[in-house]
């Protein structure tokens, strides 16, 4: 799903140290990953956010982790067993016009694409496709680096998702990314 490909070599750039500072996964995602919950992470590369959710989903819980690099899946899932997880982990690659999970429909309670979608060619298509995965209820936070998306460009994605159907719960705080946290109806 990409217009421009983040380069494999670049998913161990995105692991750092000082990333973990600036972005910890705990604190962006503690107040939306619950035990025992299905998670859906969109362009998991690495598993930089994968790793922490599966720890927090705890053994009750399931992470689908897609992204369109069999690469980086393969160290996702190497440091998954590793980090002693790998049985809440799934991988899956996806292609550039689909997150193939045919049949997943309304079977995640949260689902996190961060700094995944200004690198997709058709984001409407895809924000629907992550639309039919939710859960009623269900949240989907959004995060887009501030050194690659604009201001009016975020704004547009998120005019999108409304769009699909979603509403804008919050807009949470995260260093160095524009961020949005968006829920679907309930039913």
């Amino acid at each position: 799903m990409a217009k421009h490909v983040c380069p494999y070599w670049v998913g161990y750039l995105l692991s750092n140290r000082l990333r973990k500072l600036l972005q910890g996964p705990s604190r962006v995602l503690g107040p939306y990953v619950k035990p025992d919950v299905a998670v859906l992470d969109v362009g998991s590369a690495m598993g930089f956010f994968s790793i922490p959710m599966a720890r927090m989903v705890g053994p009750g819980g399931k992470v689908v982790c897609v992204d369109l690099q069999p690469k980086m899946l393969d160290v996702l899932a190497r440091r998954a067993a590793k980090a002693g997880v790998s049985d809440r982990i799934e991988t899956h690659v996806c292609s550039s016009a689909s997150l193939c999970l045919d049949g997943r429909e309304a079977s995640f309670d949260f689902a996190l694409a961060f700094a995944v979608l200004h690198e997709v060619p058709d984001q409407a298509r895809c924000l629907g496709e992550l639309h039919r995965l939710l859960k009623p209820g269900a949240t989907l936070l959004l995060a887009e680096p501030k050194s690659r998306v604009t201001t009016a460009e975020f704004e547009q994605t998120v005019a999108c998702a409304r769009e699909m159907g979603f509403a804008v719960s919050k807009r949470p705080y995260i260093r160095s990314a524009r961020a949005v946290l968006l829920t679907t109806a309930m039913t």
